[in-house]
């Protein structure tokens, strides 16, 4: 009887436990996010994970400019756009190096064709596709292909990767966005922003404890630089 008693204490402590467990489907819009149970879910998959470009050498700017003014900018030319600064390298090797090393599993990676985005997916894999739906100048249309995108189920057990710009979000879904911040969406019928890590947010994901990364609410005001 006493074992019996034990057991279905346990059981009930056990489902209690689990009903306390924090969910980031629960996320909510400047509401904070448990982040032991958002490294649970990535380390599950079925999430997307959408990549602005980390910090760039905003010198180039003004160069940028001028070659898209003059109507001779090239994504294949790296010498025509705003590109990596060496902070934003850096910041890259160790996104994808924690990536890696907290167990998220890594399915179809998407990127824009400028360089700035590709140099950021090359650190994560050297395998992965251009996306026109994610390179620049952002259009209606694009925003309309990525918000489908966005709500696209990954390969079962995986997180796709999309390594794009600010203006391009901003054009698909009203949030705003800094550089080097990440987005985690929720696929479905609508996809849902469940948290947004910012680049001092990935070394509270590998300590696992505390909170961060709450969801943006809607922008609603200029977009952001690409």
């Amino acid at each position: 009887m006493r074992i019996a008693i034990a057991v279905i204490l346990a059981t009930a402590a056990f489902a209690a436990a689990q009903a306390q467990t924090p969910s980031i489907e629960d996320a909510a819009p400047g509401k904070p996010v448990d982040v032991a149970a958002l490294v649970r879910a990535l380390k599950s998959g079925g999430y997307i994970l959408f990549f602005r470009h980390t910090k760039t050498d905003w010198g180039d700017r003004t160069k940028e400019a001028r070659f898209r003014e003059a109507g001779t900018l090239d994504v294949e030319n790296c010498h025509t756009q705003r590109n990596l600064s060496d902070e934003g390298r850096e910041e890259a090797r160790r996104q994808a190096e924690l990536f890696k090393r907290l167990g998220f599993p890594m399915g179809e990676v998407r990127s824009s064709r400028y360089c700035r985005a590709r140099e950021h997916a090359q650190a994560f894999t050297p395998t992965f596709v251009y996306s026109e739906p994610l390179t620049p100048f952002r259009t209606k249309e694009k925003g309309r292909v990525l918000r489908q995108m966005l709500a696209m189920p990954p390969a079962a057990g995986t997180n796709t990767l999309m390594f794009a710009h600010g203006g391009i979000l901003w054009e698909a879904t009203d949030f705003d966005s800094v550089e080097s911040e990440t987005f985690v969406f929720r696929p479905g019928a609508a996809a849902k922003l469940v948290a947004a890590v910012r680049i001092e947010d990935w070394a509270r994901l590998e300590r696992g404890t505390g909170t961060c990364c709450a969801p943006r609410d809607f922008w609603r005001g200029t977009p952001p630089a690409e």
